[in-house]
């Protein structure tokens, strides 16, 4: 097996990256199950790494645990606030709703880091992905109001240093 940049993948960081990956798959089970079955969810999360540890091409990113941590705070923030907005806007019809398209330049390159950018996009309120233009690097996405894209910058540069990848320059 290869990474990306074709170099070999040892045998320890795969092993790694299915350890991690299983716990993070069982404690995924165990919120949205709780107690109730422990010994399924720990079947189906070491199946899950397992599987993924296999069949995934190259060397997956590092795991950064404070990261994840750091980026899930301030994506929380990020979301209530957006759907505190949202939701101010719904019930008062005297605040402006102007939805558009609007054309964003993506700096991550293909991959795991640009498909999570484009996945969280969806997550924000009022923001959606709609269309993905590779060969341009551009990501449609629709907004509930238009503006700057100041926020999906700032997103798109949290993905980055989750993944420990290098932004393009904008261009």
């Amino acid at each position: 097996m290869v990474t990306n940049d074709q170099e070999p993948v040892a045998r320890h960081e795969r092993v790694l990256w299915a350890v991690q990956t299983c716990v993070m798959l069982y404690g995924i089970w165990f919120a949205l199950d709780g107690p109730g079955s422990p010994l399924t969810g720990l079947v189906f999360a070491v199946a899950g790494a397992a599987t993924g540890a296999w069949l995934a091409p190259g060397v997956p990113y590092p795991w950064r645990p404070l990261r994840l941590l750091a980026f899930t705070a301030w994506f929380l923030r990020k979301f209530l606030a957006g759907a505190l907005d949202v939701a101010r806007r719904a019930l008062a019809p005297s605040l402006p709703i102007q939805p558009c398209w609007q054309e964003y330049r993506l700096r991550l390159g293909p991959g795991l880091p640009r498909t999570a950018l484009v996945s969280v996009i969806s997550l924000v309120p009022g923001t959606l992905s709609v269309e993905l233009e590779p060969e341009r690097d551009v990501l449609i996405v629709h907004r509930l109001f238009p503006g700057s894209t100041d926020d999906l910058d700032d997103l798109e540069t949290r993905i980055a240093w989750l993944f420990s990848v290098p932004l393009k320059a904008p261009g």
